[in-house]
């Protein structure tokens, strides 16, 4: 056929080739894929899209398919595995394409189908397909799926050693699991079919849209065509696919449906403009891709009278100007806006800006914001099922020193060690891009961001994704109080500030003054984007006692709501974390307008075991009693309460919630705080961590550990910032040595210097303990326990103290229906010596029952005494 003759060589003519079972035929006569059949026969007329037909079956059956579920009839038929194409003529009947033959012909000259067969038959198992399933260039068998790759060696057997110019194609048949096998010629398959009618008929391959959703179709998928992926594919195919993609340099060739068979091509259909959009209002602020050529922006810029997007392409910048709306949000739904592109905002006809809604920034803060397609990732864990909040064993870590790489994917690899260790979930310090090269988080200034330097928003969607196969649930820090100094530019397009309230660290948010709804909205998107975007599990909101709100109901009700309404949409457990440093009886305490959160970070266990143990210490603006902070404590779970941190007494407290309170021995604050960084190993001992510990650990909240703590590592962990304007720079530098007597800052590194970034990387530290990281396993095994039977729990749990010998006790009495447990008493005995009592002398204690758990190895036992040395931790079951 001529050039000239040929009706799918129209330049606006777009192609279609898909395969049938599974991805272009409804699935079990599903309703909505039938409905979408439907509109996708209209939207190919309408549009004179061609349709080929990709497929395993042989032609009988593709005609069959045809009549049965209505499909719209092809141009062409590709079928028999690759090794048939027909093509439909003016009068409608398909004829084969007998250049197809030919060249097929060429290739099995040396041994003939028939003479194949021959060679085949004597293998014991193997039974010929009918014969409508046989062909002309394919040789069909059945076998038992239990022998199918005992008979593909068979079959590769002989094909070696009569040099046989075949191929092997085998599956097992997902409707009635028998084993199949196919023998086609040698590097014939529906892939390579399709690369040969695209060459025969002078086609740019540009110009086809494949779809599929098999191992079969993988050659097509990955052939450089535009792809769609169904969303009943398996998982582990859609990864792989991705993965040659990216390898391949394709960053817009592969769209990743949600929805499965038929409605899934009409998804992908859409994206690649072969079907019409549906209409729909987008609300979401930012740069919402909508097909793979067309992006929806939206912006709230009340201040601004006009704004433009400036879309940068490879050769020139192409300016758009949005549509205003009485509310003061800009919009308009731009073509030539490519996901990937990278854009900016000019506002009124002067400054260019990212968008405060930018989901990355390529260059940093100050630059160009880019493009992102949510949907571009391949998921598989679907069937992650969520970490319920009792069994929380949180790992606060921070991306960039967490490994050398410092990056999203070098986490993962580290992933390991903390399954090992016992943990059920990491919480991430904030990723939003802040300034700088490297930064703690709490700066950031683009919310919507993943910071560049970790890697692009799909390497934090593969973190999660493998802290899910690997059965880790994932919490992010976020931070709703203030933006950071530098790249903050949301005053120039409205209120986004109060006027009225201000942090310690920067102007607050505008949660309660005029147009204080949108910032709201704002800020309830961007908790429900990480959440929904990345497959989060949680956030942890930062410092809310300085999001000031003086309405009702506050943000943090907001936040909640929001929060609550997207966990309704997904299979597993959202938590929601604030940090109050104190007791927050409101936040925790449910009523007829507001579900509480579920847990708060209580630090008066922390401060309290360093006050304990180094009285002079002063980490934190709350004045900590040391010892008997420490025993009312452990007893009530906390000593401040409220907003304003106040003290309070027995009289005074509602509730304790000890299932609610976040506890830890160490966290970024508790050493970040410290000018050095230094860890409480590093302060006091490691028979003091030990032992310490353990109360922790074995405590009725949610235990947390920061990162480095199970090894006891030598590396510090300082504040450290950098920003790319200099006088910032030295602002907190100065700033910071202020913070500080001389004596306590000498020799401590600034907040800008390199040294304190890289020097806090402690998995590169010399010094990790291994008996440090056996002995946090052992303690996270017997909470683990205790969690199953039951007696790990608040209202089993008595404390006390003898404060001569500075020994604190946890005691539990097992629930009395396990019979296992019945009438057993778990008694942990923690001797904290402070760092100044360096001379106490071991001490003899009653041991009743027997022993589980000692911080000191191989302790002395006599005469039904055990004997308690200074720092140490003992756990008896009587």
């Amino acid at each position: 056929m001529s050039r000239a003759d040929n009706p799918l060589t129209d330049p606006a003519g777009q192609i279609l080739a898909t395969d049938l079972d599974g991805t272009f035929i409804p699935l079990h006569h599903d309703p909505q894929n039938k409905a979408d059949l439907q509109t996708l026969t209209t939207e190919f007329q309408a549009r004179k899209v061609s349709v080929v037909f990709v497929t395993g079956r042989h032609f009988a059956s593709v005609m069959q398919a045809i009549e049965e579920f209505e499909l719209p009839v092809p141009q062409w038929i590709i079928c028999d595995v690759g090794t048939s194409i027909f093509q439909r003529q003016p009068s409608g009947e398909f004829t084969p394409v007998a250049a197809y033959q030919d060249y097929q012909d060429q290739i099995i000259a040396s041994l003939p189908i028939d003479a194949l067969r021959e060679q085949l038959l004597p293998i014991s198992g193997l039974r010929l397909q009918e014969p409508e399933k046989q062909g002309r260039f394919k040789l069909s068998f059945y076998t038992d799926a239990t022998q199918l790759a005992e008979q593909v060696d068979l079959v590769q057997q002989v094909l070696d050693r009569t040099d046989a110019p075949y191929s092997i194609i085998h599956s097992v048949d997902p409707f009635n699991g028998d084993g199949l096998i196919d023998l086609l010629p040698a590097t014939v398959s529906k892939a390579l079919a399709l690369e040969w009618w695209h060459q025969e008929n002078q086609l740019d391959p540009t110009s086809t849209v494949f779809s599929g959703d098999s191992g079969n179709d993988l050659a097509a998928l990955t052939a450089g065509y535009r792809t769609i992926l169904v969303g009943n594919a398996d998982r582990s195919l859609a990864q792989r696919i991705y993965n040659l993609h990216r390898q391949s340099g394709w960053k817009d060739r592969l769209y990743l449906a949600s929805g499965t068979a038929t409605s899934a091509v009409l998804e992908g259909c859409r994206w690649f403009g072969l079907a019409a959009l549906e209409a729909t209002e987008i609300t979401r602020p930012g740069a919402t891709p909508l097909t793979s050529e067309t992006t929806h922006f939206r912006v709230w810029a009340p201040d601004c009278k006009q704004v433009h997007v400036e879309i940068k392409t490879d050769h020139d910048t192409i300016s758009h100007e949005l549509v205003r709306d009485h509310q003061g949000y800009f919009a308009a739904t731009i073509p030539q806006a490519r996901a990937n592109a990278c854009y900016q905002y000019r506002l009124d006809g002067e400054n260019t800006r990212p968008d405060p809604a930018t989901r990355y920034q390529p260059q940093g803060v100050h630059s160009v914001s880019q493009i992102i397609d949510p949907r571009d990732f391949p998921w598989t864990d679907q069937s992650w099922q969520g970490i319920e909040k009792r069994v929380l064993v949180i790992y606060e870590l921070h991306v960039g020193t967490f490994t050398q790489g410092g990056t999203f994917r070098a986490a993962i690899e580290r992933l390991p060690e903390l399954i090992e260790l016992g943990i059920t979930a990491v919480e991430i310090m904030p990723v939003a891009q802040s300034p700088g090269r490297w930064n703690w988080g709490y700066d950031g200034v683009d919310l919507f961001a993943v910071r560049n330097t970790y890697g692009s928003a799909d390497d934090f969607r593969a973190f999660v994704d493998e802290c899910h196969r690997s059965g880790l649930a994932v919490i992010l820090d976020v931070v709703y109080n203030h933006l950071g100094p530098e790249g903050n530019y949301l005053s120039e397009f409205g209120p986004y500030f109060s006027d009225r309230h201000h942090t310690p660290w920067g102007d607050a948010f505008n949660y309660d003054g005029p147009e204080s709804e949108h910032v709201r909205q704002f800020i309830v998107d961007n908790a429900v984007y990480w959440l929904e975007d990345f497959h989060l599990d949680g956030l942890r909101l930062d410092a809310v006692h300085c999001m000031y709100d003086d309405s009702r109901p506050d943000i943090l009700d907001a936040i909640r709501q929001g929060v609550s309404r997207h966990a309704e949409s997904v299979h597993w457990p959202v938590h929601l974390f604030a940090e109050t440093n104190v007791y927050n009886h409101e936040l925790l305490t449910p009523d007829q307008n507001r579900s509480p959160y579920d847990g708060i970070w209580c630090d008066c266990l922390m401060y309290s075991i360093y006050s304990h143990a180094l009285p002079e210490l002063s980490i934190t603006h709350r004045q900590y009693h040391g010892t008997a902070d420490l025993v009312e404590t452990l007893a009530h779970g906390y000593v401040f309460a409220g907003k304003d941190s106040e003290r309070v007494t027995d009289n005074e407290r509602i509730s304790r919630h000890f299932e609610s309170l976040v506890v830890a021995l160490q966290t970024h604050d508790s050493v970040g705080n410290h000018p050095h960084g230094k860890r409480i190993h590093q302060l006091t001992s490691k028979g003091f961590q030990k032992a310490a510990a353990g109360l922790v650990l074995l405590y009725p909240g949610i235990p947390l550990i920061f990162m480095g703590e199970e090894f006891a590592t030598s590396a510090p962990f300082p504040f450290f910032v950098d920003f790319e304007d200099r006088h910032l720079r030295d602002a907190v530098d100065v700033g910071r040595r202020g913070d500080y007597p001389p004596h306590i800052w000498q020799d401590a590194l600034l907040p800008s210097q390199a040294e304190a970034f890289f020097n806090a990387k402690w998995n590169e530290a010399p010094h990790r303990d291994p008996d440090m990281f056996r002995w946090y396993q052992s303690l996270l095994q017997f909470r683990k326990q205790g969690l199953h039977t039951g007696w790990l729990a608040a209202t089993n749990m008595q404390t006390s103290a003898d404060l001569d010998h500075n020994i604190f006790t946890l005691q539990y009495q097992s629930p009395q229906n396990q019979s296992s447990e019945q009438g057993a008493t778990i008694t942990i005995h923690a001797r904290l010596t402070p760092a100044a009592e360096t001379d106490a002398s071991p001490l003899r204690i009653s041991l009743q029952g027997s022993l589980e758990l000692s911080s000191v190895p191989e302790p002395l036992i006599q005469n039904n005494k055990i004997q308690l040395e200074p720092n140490h931790l003992v756990v008896l079951r009587g």
